[in-house]
């Protein structure tokens, strides 16, 4: 039975509408045991790879950032490396070559308009770090470092009172 209800879906992009009408809905129906795991993997939440931060992705092109976020409030040189930063209410960008080379948010940008990784809201004050990150890859002078194939995540802290002070996210064979 199986067998036939697989040939009837495939079949079914190719058939007419009028016979799609006569196949019984259940056929389609999604098992409940795909409706569970769906469940169980959105309660999952580590982020096993790092692709935007706050809506901006690594290498957007300038085009596209343009596009989403709009005209900057300003657009600076960045000191540290060849590049311009665009300020944005909620976040900077910096942009090399025509395209996006990291994204960075302050504190008080996070706490205003939210802060999030690949579209999972991320909070560093009530540090749900652990859950969504794991452990550092590696612990700087400056904060946190976290891997995922090229990516690099840096959550920059105080060391003496541990309160974060800013995020980045950027090609770690960039730095």
């Amino acid at each position: 039975m199986d067998v036939v209800v697989l040939l009837m879906k495939l079949f079914t992009f190719y058939v007419s509408p009028s016979t799609v009408d006569r196949v019984p809905a259940s056929m389609f129906d999604t098992p409940q045991v795909a409706l569970a795991f769906e469940t169980h993997a959105e309660e999952n939440a580590y982020i096993g790879h790092f692709e935007a931060l706050s809506g901006v992705t690594l290498y957007m092109p300038l085009d596209t950032l343009l596009d989403i976020k709009g005209a900057p409030l300003d657009i600076t040189a960045d000191p540290w490396q060849d590049s311009l930063e665009y300020h944005y209410a909620d976040l900077s960008v910096g942009v090399a070559g025509g395209s996006v080379i990291y994204i960075h948010v302050e504190p008080e940008q996070a706490r205003q308009y939210g802060l999030s990784i690949n579209g999972t809201r991320l909070d560093p004050v009530h540090n749900n770090l652990q859950e969504l990150l794991g452990k550092p890859d590696f612990i700087a002078d400056d904060g946190d470092v976290y891997l995922r194939g090229n990516a690099a995540l840096k959550i920059y802290r105080n060391m003496q009172t541990g309160i974060w002070e800013g995020i980045d996210l950027f090609d770690g064979n960039l730095s």
